[in-house]
Protein backbone atom coordinates (compact mmCIF):
# COMPACT_ATOMS: atom_id res chain seq x y z
CA UNK A 1 0.00 0.00 0.00
CA UNK A 2 1.03 3.53 -0.97
CA UNK A 3 1.70 6.02 1.79
CA UNK A 4 0.85 9.49 1.26
CA UNK A 5 4.47 10.97 0.94
CA UNK A 6 5.16 8.16 -1.69
CA UNK A 7 1.77 8.08 -3.84
CA UNK A 8 2.14 12.50 -4.20
CA UNK A 9 6.22 11.32 -5.07
CA UNK A 10 4.52 9.01 -7.68
CA UNK A 11 2.35 11.42 -8.86
CA UNK A 12 4.57 14.14 -8.90
CA UNK A 13 6.98 11.86 -11.18
CA UNK A 14 4.18 11.15 -13.29
CA UNK A 15 3.08 14.77 -14.24
CA UNK A 16 7.38 15.57 -14.62
CA UNK A 17 7.70 12.75 -17.47
CA UNK A 18 4.15 14.07 -18.91
CA UNK A 19 5.61 17.72 -18.98
CA UNK A 20 8.86 17.05 -20.21
CA UNK A 21 7.22 14.75 -22.86
CA UNK A 22 5.30 17.91 -23.96
CA UNK A 23 7.95 20.88 -24.00
CA UNK A 24 9.95 18.27 -26.35
CA UNK A 25 7.14 17.35 -28.36
CA UNK A 26 4.03 19.82 -28.67
CA UNK A 27 2.13 19.15 -31.15
CA UNK A 28 2.00 14.79 -30.11
CA UNK A 29 -1.04 15.93 -27.47
CA UNK A 30 -2.09 11.53 -27.26
CA UNK A 31 0.22 10.86 -24.47
CA UNK A 32 -0.15 10.65 -20.53
CA UNK A 33 1.33 8.89 -18.25
CA UNK A 34 -0.54 6.67 -15.43
CA UNK A 35 0.97 4.60 -12.76
CA UNK A 36 -0.08 0.92 -11.03
CA UNK A 37 0.62 -0.02 -7.39
CA UNK A 38 1.35 -4.19 -7.10
CA UNK A 39 2.36 -5.55 -3.98
CA UNK A 40 6.35 -4.89 -4.26
CA UNK A 41 6.45 -2.36 -6.86
CA UNK A 42 4.43 0.51 -8.77
CA UNK A 43 4.70 0.17 -12.35
CA UNK A 44 5.16 4.07 -14.43
CA UNK A 45 3.03 3.24 -17.22
CA UNK A 46 3.65 5.45 -20.96
CA UNK A 47 0.35 5.78 -23.04
CA UNK A 48 0.59 7.16 -26.53
CA UNK A 49 -1.71 5.01 -28.27
CA UNK A 50 -0.32 1.95 -27.37
CA UNK A 51 1.25 1.38 -23.93
CA UNK A 52 5.07 0.69 -22.47
CA UNK A 53 6.77 1.09 -19.05
CA UNK A 54 8.56 3.79 -18.05
CA UNK A 55 10.01 1.47 -14.90
CA UNK A 56 9.35 0.97 -11.79
CA UNK A 57 9.37 2.19 -7.69
CA UNK A 58 10.20 0.03 -5.38
CA UNK A 59 7.70 -0.71 -2.41
CA UNK A 60 9.02 -3.68 -0.67
CA UNK A 61 11.87 -5.39 -2.41
CA UNK A 62 14.33 -6.30 0.64
CA UNK A 63 17.00 -5.43 -1.70
CA UNK A 64 16.21 -1.77 -2.36
CA UNK A 65 14.92 1.57 -0.41
CA UNK A 66 11.56 2.17 -0.39
CA UNK A 67 10.78 4.43 -3.54
CA UNK A 68 14.05 3.57 -5.27
CA UNK A 69 13.47 4.00 -9.27
CA UNK A 70 14.03 0.61 -11.33
CA UNK A 71 14.55 -0.04 -14.86
CA UNK A 72 12.06 -2.29 -16.36
CA UNK A 73 13.46 -5.09 -17.45
CA UNK A 74 9.73 -5.77 -19.18
CA UNK A 75 6.28 -5.35 -18.34
CA UNK A 76 6.10 -6.89 -15.77
CA UNK A 77 9.56 -6.56 -13.91
CA UNK A 78 11.84 -4.41 -13.05
CA UNK A 79 16.01 -4.68 -13.39
CA UNK A 80 17.05 -5.65 -10.00
CA UNK A 81 20.67 -4.89 -10.66
CA UNK A 82 20.73 -1.06 -9.19
CA UNK A 83 18.24 1.92 -8.10
CA UNK A 84 18.58 4.59 -10.95
CA UNK A 85 17.66 6.98 -7.94
CA UNK A 86 14.68 7.45 -5.15
CA UNK A 87 11.24 9.64 -6.09
CA UNK A 88 11.10 10.26 -2.24
CA UNK A 89 15.11 11.64 -2.18
CA UNK A 90 13.93 13.39 -5.67
CA UNK A 91 14.16 12.25 -8.96
CA UNK A 92 15.06 14.63 -11.85
CA UNK A 93 13.04 14.35 -15.13
CA UNK A 94 14.79 15.38 -18.36
CA UNK A 95 15.29 14.78 -22.26
CA UNK A 96 17.00 11.68 -21.40
CA UNK A 97 14.76 10.32 -18.33
CA UNK A 98 12.00 11.57 -19.92
CA UNK A 99 12.01 7.72 -22.12
CA UNK A 100 13.21 5.74 -18.89
CA UNK A 101 15.23 5.44 -15.91
CA UNK A 102 18.93 5.64 -17.56
CA UNK A 103 20.89 2.55 -18.22
CA UNK A 104 24.08 1.58 -15.99
CA UNK A 105 26.93 2.72 -18.32
CA UNK A 106 30.33 1.30 -18.95
CA UNK A 107 29.09 -2.22 -20.04
CA UNK A 108 30.49 -1.81 -23.35
CA UNK A 109 33.27 -4.42 -24.93
CA UNK A 110 33.92 -6.07 -21.09
CA UNK A 111 34.69 -2.44 -19.69
CA UNK A 112 33.76 -1.92 -15.92
CA UNK A 113 30.88 -0.64 -15.07
CA UNK A 114 31.20 3.10 -13.35
CA UNK A 115 28.41 3.18 -11.24
CA UNK A 116 27.11 6.52 -13.35
CA UNK A 117 24.22 6.29 -16.00
CA UNK A 118 23.73 6.95 -19.32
Amino acid sequence: MLDNVLKTKIEKLCKDIEKQHFEDFPTLKDYAVSYKAGRKFVKIIIANPGQSVWGFINLSHEKFKTGDVLLAAGWSAPALNKARGNVIDGFKIDRRTVYGPGYCSGAVAGTPRDGSFV
